[in-house]
């Protein structure tokens, strides 16, 4: 598959389950880094599920960062945007992926 997204870096929101995942593997396939954000909280199992993501995208051969944030905290979404960039370097797209809906 050629890497459409090499050099970029994406930062994508989610809960960590499979529509998370998959948002952030997609990217990462494309040739993308990838930042994977979420709301963790005192949940273990939820930043266990974004560190799960993060080594996937890893594996692929791409960068990737946990970065966690407050739920709807509007300056701790900014704070995970900045971490993102300080570990990644950019943040060149930023995606929502907590769902997907069946009609």
């Amino acid at each position: 598959m050629p890497a459409y997204l090499a050099g970029k870096v994406a930062v994508v929101f989610g809960s960590g389950g499979e529509a998370h995942r998959a948002v952030a593997v997609a990217l990462a396939q494309a040739g993308a880094d990838v930042a994977v954000a979420g709301v963790t909280g005192d949940d273990l199992s939820a930043e266990a599920a974004l560190h799960s993501i993060a080594n996937e995208i890893w594996a692929l051969g791409r960068r990737s960062t946990v970065v966690t944030l407050a739920a709807d905290d509007a300056p701790s979404f900014a704070k995970a945007v900045a971490g993102a960039i300080s570990e990644l370097g950019h943040a060149h797209l930023i995606v929502r992926a907590d769902a997907v809906l069946n009609a």
